[in-house]
């Protein structure tokens, strides 16, 4: 998987390694963001809005050598762990957070890339786009 930062949108735009498909749509989708120690962003949860199918959706995702280790779906939310707790720093207080996610479909509805905002209501993710 790969995360980009969007300076203009203020956004982190995560995508399969290879973007397969053309976003023909953008919906915003309810979730929450995991934010540990330093604002490191540790993982988002997607929730079922819209009438997405969160598992056809993320099919391709799941589907992925990669990807699939990182993806958890079932028929109301997705999860994608975008990093682990630091082993140095011991037991690390993770912090959830509600968000906005947009999500980018293809023409069959399928997931081309989620779209993360770094400052929200409770919390801001400084890195991996800013300072550790």
């Amino acid at each position: 998987m790969r995360l980009s930062y969007r300076p203009a949108e203020n956004t982190l735009r995560l995508t399969l390694d290879v973007e397969r498909g053309r976003p023909v749509a953008r919906l915003d989708l309810p979730g929450y963001v995991d934010v540990g120690e330093g604002g490191r962003l540790v993982g988002v949860e997607v929730l079922t809005a819209h009438g997405v199918d969160l598992s056809e959706a993320l099919a391709e995702w799941v589907g992925d050598p990669v990807a699939r280790e990182y993806v958890a779906v079932d028929d109301k939310t997705a999860y994608v762990t975008l990093s682990v707790p630091e082993q140095a720093t011991g037991r690390e207080e993770v912090r959830a957070a509600r968000a906005t996610l947009a999500a980018e479909l293809d023409e069959s509805r399928r997931l081309v890339a989620l779209s993360i905002p770094r400052r929200g209501a409770g919390y801001e993710i400084s890195y991996p786009s800013g300072n550790q």
